[in-house]
């Protein structure tokens, strides 16, 4: 970005995690979306108060209390306090629309952290509005090429998956990707984020030898400009392992995989959600292996992470039953297997719906038993 920018709304996380069969795949979704920086009369921002009060509906927010707003926010998601950090955000949201009116980029930036919030909380019908909205007004004051509509399509297109609608997901990875390739430069960390995320698109569908030269491609952007301690490139060290595990190479997939979970357990704690997918992960490497009782060890620690911190609802914790109900299908445990389907299923079913891929995948296994 050049030197006349700033980032103006929080970049709230570039590892956020969805249900997808055994696996779980980092989608590098929410891009930092940029706004110009012009003078306080044209925009509305008061540069010069420090003030953080936002007590007068009518008040108009200061640039310096937008901004602590929008980090305040970013706290909670972190903790896993959803509501607070939507009721900052949505009020950030008001409060804009009321100065810039409704069609201002800087609108689309306070929509699309809207959008990823209900999205990590698997609300994805109310994603996928707010996300359509947010690329309605950058399409039209920022032009079709520009790599903030770019992100916007990435962001959509991961709910897309989420879904269940690939072609609608594959459609608007490539659309991303190729504004970013064009506008960017083919070795962009944006446009290695495309490749990742379009790489595990055709992951999800099984098509692994599609995938695994887009991740390699993905990864070796990301180490280039980024380092190999970012958390885009951790989330592509995942991917890649996630493919490995997908054909079976289980020592490539269980060396990366361990390699993830020692940089999330620092980096983020001990009992958030990523560690859980890397949990996830592991206990599906040694399941591979017939490891039963250390893969068992681990799912559980992964489900009781993901419902203490998610919510027992969320479709993590579907995935996590799911899961956990394959492994003890595999030792005979079928009782418990199919008390588990069930659990996940319901919970599916009341947050995808009764025809999601996932859905009918998780109700075949259960009638099987």
């Amino acid at each position: 970005m050049t030197g006349n920018q700033c980032l103006f709304t929080i970049l709230f996380s570039l590892a956020f995690l969805f249900p997808q069969g055994d696996l779980q795949r980092s989608s590098l979704g929410v891009q930092a979306l940029q706004v110009q920086e012009e003078p306080s009369e044209k925009e509305g921002l008061d540069k010069s108060s420090g003030s953080d009060s936002a007590g007068d509906p009518n008040e108009e927010l200061s640039f310096e209390s937008a901004l602590r707003l929008n980090t305040l926010a970013n706290v909670y998601r972190s903790q896993g306090l959803y509501s607070y950090a939507e009721a900052i955000v949505n009020e950030l949201l008001e409060m804009r629309q009321r100065t810039l009116g409704a069609d201002h980029p800087e609108i689309a930036t306070h929509l699309n952290n809207l959008a990823y919030l209900h999205g990590e909380q698997g609300k994805y019908s109310e994603a996928e509005s707010l996300y359509l909205r947010a690329l309605t007004i950058m399409e039209r004051t920022r032009g079709a090429d520009h790599p903030d509509v770019g992100a916007e399509l990435n962001n959509l297109a991961g709910i897309y998956r989420s879904q269940g609608k690939y072609l609608l997901a594959e459609e608007l990875y490539h659309r991303s990707l190729a504004i970013w390739e064009k506008v960017l430069g083919p070795n962009h960390p944006d446009v290695a984020i495309a490749l990742s995320n379009l790489g595990g698109l055709y992951g999800l569908q099984g098509k692994y030898e599609q995938a695994e030269p887009l991740m390699r491609r993905a990864l070796h952007i990301s180490e280039t400009n980024l380092g190999e301690h970012h958390p885009n490139v951790t989330a592509m060290v995942n991917n890649l392992a996630w493919v490995y595990a997908k054909r079976k190479k289980y020592r490539e997939a269980e060396a990366l995989f361990k390699r993830v979970l020692v940089i999330w357990e620092k980096q983020l704690g001990p009992n958030h959600p990523d560690v859980a997918s890397s949990l996830n992960n592991l206990a599906e490497i040694y399941r591979g292996q017939h490891q039963f009782e250390r893969a068992e060890l681990f799912y559980l620690r992964s489900l009781a992470i993901r419902e203490k911190f998610l919510g027992i609802d969320h479709p993590d914790v579907a995935t996590s039953l799911k899961n956990l109900a394959e492994l003890y299908r595999d030792v005979g445990r079928y009782e418990e297997a199919r008390a588990l389907y069930q659990r996940s299923i319901e919970i599916l079913e009341r947050r995808l719906g009764s025809n999601h891929p996932a859905v009918v995948l998780t109700r075949l296994r259960r009638e099987s038993l």
